[in-house]
């Protein structure tokens, strides 16, 4: 089993606080995503965990074992790299066997793992070649045949995929979730990348400025963001907010609209993403002031004194520049903010 538990992480330096006090426990085989903007702490984590950095308060434990005393190689960790770190005087063979022969294994069990791995991602007629001679979703590929080859208990892998083109990105998250499911372990993500964060995890950690703000399923943080940083950071394009006063109990002038709200608040912030917005003959007026034709919807953009609003409307809908809509939101789909920017419940 490799269950894995963070309790209470820690780490500064000087005297940036990069950790604040993590906390996450994550099942057996599980694909957990760590997801954030550039500095947020997704990367020093992960670094704590194979043992790169040193945490200064908190405990670390795989299974029934504490592995924050270990050294890295004790661990039972494998580890993927942004820029693959793949050994360009050794052949695709020996690259995956690195850690196999690090352990001291027979050869016959390292030719038959290494085998095995090799089929497993693809790459069982390129053995013989040079790293020189591969291509870049070829050579991330044998960063993750040599992580999978030593059997670990925990794949760690730090933006794996960033330095793929956009195409090979998408072939390359296919193919690592199905790997990764086959392989058994549990696997820890970091990426700054929404797209792959909601395709491939079964939980998804959104971290801001040290502290993770909301962990949960892709969808449930997708449509019940727990925060207005969160709401914003996920989507693409992310959720509109507007301002909502109290007109009576429960009942809220936003934008012009009536709409029934949260009771016991004077002004809330409501938020609609903007496929959630549906021409209509009254509703939300909006000016379209930019229009982007994108195949499956048309993104139009307000620019409003309150900031920029986005609505995707259908392709096949007729519209042009300076138009003004009418637009109605789903009203199973608005969310309400406190004025901490904390999701309230209706």
């Amino acid at each position: 089993m490799a269950q894995i538990q963070i309790q209470h992480i820690e780490k500064s330096f000087g005297d940036f606080r990069a950790l604040k006090g993590i906390d996450l426990h994550i099942q057996d085989q599980e694909f957990l995503v760590l997801l954030g903007a550039s500095g947020c702490g997704k990367s020093t984590l992960l670094r704590i965990m194979a043992g790169l950095e040193t945490a200064d308060v908190g405990h670390i434990h795989v299974g029934e074992q504490r592995i924050d005393n270990l050294a890295p190689r004790d661990r039972g960790l494998s580890m993927v790299f942004q820029n693959y770190a793949v050994f360009p005087h050794l052949t695709v063979f020996e690259n995956i066997a690195f850690g196999l022969r690090m352990q001291k294994k027979p050869q016959a069990w390292v030719e038959k793992k290494v085998q095995e791995v090799a089929e497993l991602v693809h790459l069982e007629v390129l053995l013989h070649r040079y790293s020189g001679q591969l291509s870049g979703g070829q050579r991330q590929r044998v960063a993750l045949a040599r992580a999978l080859a030593v059997e670990p208990k925990v794949i760690l892998m730090d933006e794996p995929l960033s330095n793929l083109d956009a195409l090979l990105r998408l072939e390359m998250r296919a193919e690592l979730k199905t790997i990764l499911a086959k392989s058994q372990a549990s696997t820890i993500y970091v990426t700054h990348d929404q797209v792959e964060a909601m395709s491939l995890a079964d939980r998804i950690a959104i971290m801001d400025q040290g502290v993770i703000v909301q962990c949960d399923t892709p969808i449930e943080i997708y449509r019940n963001p727990a925060t207005t940083f969160v709401a914003g950071f996920i989507g693409n394009p992310p959720m509109n907010f507007l301002p909502a006063v109290a007109l009576q109990p429960g009942v809220f002038e936003v934008a012009g609209m009536r709409l029934a709200g949260p009771t016991g608040y004077e002004a809330l912030t409501l938020g609609v993403r903007p496929e959630d917005l549906h021409p209509a003959s009254e509703g939300l007026t909006l000016q379209a002031d930019v229009i982007e034709p994108l195949g499956a919807h048309t993104l139009v953009t307000a620019l409003q004194a309150q900031g920029v609003f986005r609505a995707a409307l259908p392709s096949d809908m007729a519209l042009s520049p300076k138009q003004v809509l009418q637009l109605q939101p789903d009203l199973s789909r608005i969310r309400w903010y406190d004025a901490a920017g904390r999701l309230v419940t209706v």
